[in-house]
């Protein structure tokens, strides 16, 4: 058997180099551009809602920093001011009085601020502070926190008004 073996004059096996991992086929391109496209789809959402956000934040941390003495006129300045960052500013700058206290319910959905109309005009226009504010003030903080961001349909529904 040597002897034929040796007469045949084979040369030694070469086995074929192991596959490699490049180039990559087209279904991994295609699945790393997916993972790609929506790691960057989640970043992006993440930081428009960490910026719609801002504004309401601030608000109340402004609003609960005041070490229980905040008076009610601060705290509806605030209201103010954070109201128009996020609606139109052509229709909040307007709203006085009575108007501003009903769209401030009405963007809450419940009755917080018409029915306590006298107290807010004492808290606001008399020198003398009111005895018990704290109310007041966890109406604004509860605006804030319910009413903000608003709802796309509240948005839309402010010119039928």
């Amino acid at each position: 058997m040597q002897e034929l073996s040796a007469s045949l004059n084979l040369n030694a096996l070469h086995l074929p180099d192991l596959p490699s991992w490049w180039p990559l086929a087209w279904g991994w391109w295609i699945s790393l551009a997916v993972v790609l496209l929506l790691t960057l789809l989640i970043l992006c959402l993440a930081i428009w809602k960490r910026k719609r956000l801002a504004p309401k934040k601030t608000a109340l941390r402004l609003l609960t920093q005041s070490n229980g003495y905040q008076t009610p006129s601060a705290a509806m300045e605030l209201l103010r001011q954070v109201a128009l960052c996020y609606y139109p500013r052509d229709y909040i700058a307007p709203l006085t009085g009575h108007e501003w206290y009903a769209f401030l319910d009405n963007q809450l959905g419940q009755s917080r601020f018409v029915p306590n109309v006298t107290l807010w005009q004492q808290a606001l226009y008399q020198k003398t502070p009111i005895t018990h504010p704290e109310q007041l003030i966890s109406d604004c903080q509860l605006w804030i926190n319910e009413a903000l961001p608003p709802k796309k349909r509240s948005l839309r529904n402010l010119g039928k008004h």
